[in-house]
């Protein structure tokens, strides 16, 4: 065999292996990072302990007594005029609706619907919901224009 081609399947056979290594290594490395932020989507899951899937004795132990209730909802009063209902559905909470009238006690929206595409709506309103198909629940959050009035949606 004359030299040229002996270094051409050399520097072949090197390539392939240094491309396999790099394949290995994305491989491992892809399982170890890209599969946990899946699982850890940073959105809104809970608020005050209360979360999708809960009793009402679960709910009452995390808030207490409701201000208000019936067989579907309660009512929660938290900070100032902020407001918060738990709906329920066959006996677990189905839906949790947050109303915060002061912008300072809201969560910030990466907090509430992570990387969701943020919407300018055309009255000047800004809304983003980030649907978690996997987890079987979407998160919603809607401020109006003088972003005085914030409100959080978590449901099924």
């Amino acid at each position: 065999m004359n030299r040229p081609l002996q270094k051409a399947i050399a520097f072949g056979i090197g390539c392939s292996l240094c491309l396999w290594a790099e394949q290995a290594a994305l491989s491992s490395t892809a399982h170890d990072y890209i599969e946990p932020m899946w699982q850890t989507a940073k959105v809104l899951r809970e608020f005050k302990g209360v979360k999708l899937g809960l009793k009402p004795e679960q709910v009452h132990a995390a808030l207490g007594q409701p201000e208000n209730n019936n067989d579907a909802s309660e009512d929660y009063k938290l900070t100032g005029e902020d407001t918060m209902t738990v709906r329920y559905e066959n006996g677990e909470v189905k839906a949790i609706q947050l109303a915060f009238m002061e912008a300072k006690n809201a969560p910030a929206w990466r907090d509430v619907v992570g990387d969701a595409e943020v919407v300018e709506l055309a009255n000047g309103a800004k809304t983003a919901r980030k649907v978690l198909a996997e987890e079987k629940f979407w998160v919603a959050i809607y401020q109006n224009k003088e972003g005085t009035i914030t409100r959080i949606t978590i449901s099924r």
